[in-house]
């Protein structure tokens, strides 16, 4: 009789907890299956208009990204939280506001720069590529 139990408790144990382990099995398929769309290199660029990123930390605080512009390359406009951002070469940029408005930064290699949140896009209006290191608090 003890068998039978110790059996059943067992069974019903495994039967309880196998949900559990397959769920946790399946997020991480699916989390590996986002990653692989990412490339190689963990570089992202949605199109061939826009800068390419490279995601170096993230966490609850901070978003730290690395960012390539070639001439005439530019991101989308979206939100953006304060954030410092340090240029590793010499380049011109062309920043768009939703209200039609614009101002050009000249980037000077090994500078740094503190930029207040807002919603806009910018634009390599250069004759080089720029690359820039930032960092968005959150």
């Amino acid at each position: 009789m003890k068998q039978v139990f110790r059996f059943l408790v067992s069974f019903g144990v495994v039967v309880f907890l196998m949900p559990a382990f397959t769920a946790r099995i399946a997020t991480a398929q699916e989390k590996a299956k986002a990653e692989k769309g990412k490339t190689e290199s963990g570089m992202e660029k949605a199109s061939a208009s826009q800068t390419t990123t490279k995601v170096l930390l993230e966490n609850d605080k901070f978003r730290v990204v690395e960012t390539w512009a070639k001439p005439g390359e530019k991101n989308e406009m979206k939100a953006r939280p304060d954030r410092i951002s340090y240029h590793f070469n010499d380049g011109t940029q062309k920043i768009h506001y939703p209200d039609g408005k614009t101002e050009v930064l000249e980037l000077k290699a090994g500078t740094a720069l503190f930029r207040k949140a807002a919603t806009n896009s910018a634009e390599n209006i250069g004759k080089t590529e720029t690359h820039n290191l930032l960092i968005n608090l959150k």
